[in-house]
């Protein structure tokens, strides 16, 4: 008899941490958001004879609002995860343009993450993934995690000069919040 109410009391137990569980699983609210932002970059004509060489630089902003998601549920949010990060050239003006250097940038007032890009085909379609070999992601996080509008930058040099192109950089995360 005795084994019975020991054996009852350890079911009751997991029961009870399983069902504790459970609510917690329904206090939580799991999606994704993704953030995107064109960089326009702009080489101006004559900038091989004026010393520059085919220097260029671009920044825009990104809110974390902008996203439905995150805007019902930013005073909940638990978690930010970034899931992957790509900068991809979308348009380009010139045929047989090349990128000799690049430096990404994504800001806060108090967090950073960069990469450097080597050089590659200025091609529409061309894609590159910036990885989190620096911990950049855990900055992105803290970025993310500040809730508030952010910076994205590029800039560095081509092998030509009077040319535009346009980079995409898309940030992928996945969001834990509780439910309102």
């Amino acid at each position: 008899m005795k084994m019975k109410t020991v054996l009852f009391a350890m079911l009751a137990a997991v029961l009870m941490i399983s069902a504790c569980k459970t609510v917690d699983d329904l206090n939580e609210v799991n999606f994704d958001a993704d953030f995107k932002t064109d960089l326009n970059c702009v080489v101006p004509p004559g900038s091989f004879k004026s010393g520059i060489n085919g220097a260029f630089s671009a920044s825009e902003t990104i809110d974390p609002l902008s996203d439905p998601n995150v805007e019902k549920y930013i005073d909940h949010i638990k978690s930010w995860n970034v899931a992957s990060i790509t900068a991809e050239i979308i348009a380009v003006s010139k045929p047989d343009a090349k990128l000799l250097n690049a430096e990404i940038k994504v800001f806060s007032d108090d967090h950073s993450a960069l990469w450097n890009i080597p050089g590659m085909p200025l091609a529409i379609g061309q894609k590159v993934t910036l990885g989190n070999e620096n911990g950049q992601w855990d900055e992105i996080n803290a970025i993310l995690g500040e809730k508030k509008t952010f910076t994205v930058s590029i800039n560095g040099a081509t092998n030509k000069d009077d040319i535009t192109f346009t980079v995409r950089v898309t940030i992928k995360t996945k969001v834990t919040a509780s439910v309102i």
